[in-house]
């Protein structure tokens, strides 16, 4: 499993950023992670499907958004895998 230390420089802008109000931070990295399970849905239905870090970003998002006080976790995380 990876570290609890968030790697993804997009994430961590988001976290670092002062300018930003602890809401619009849970917006934005909600936002990010409705996109980065699309984008990992869309990956294993893929004949020839690779992480590429996909498990890596969704994982600091969590981080992110945990760190702010939020449950990320979705309907589809305490489901099987589907066909």
């Amino acid at each position: 499993m990876p570290e609890d230390k968030i790697t993804d420089p997009d994430v961590q802008q988001i976290v670092d950023d002062q300018k930003l109000a602890n809401a619009d931070k849970i917006t934005k990295l909600k936002k990010m992670h409705e996109d980065e399970r699309a984008i990992q849905r869309a990956a294993t239905e893929s004949p020839m499907a690779q992480d590429d870090g996909l498990n890596d970003r969704l994982h600091d998002i969590t981080l992110a958004l945990k760190d702010l006080g939020v449950d990320s976790k979705g309907p589809e995380d305490n489901l099987g895998a589907t066909l």
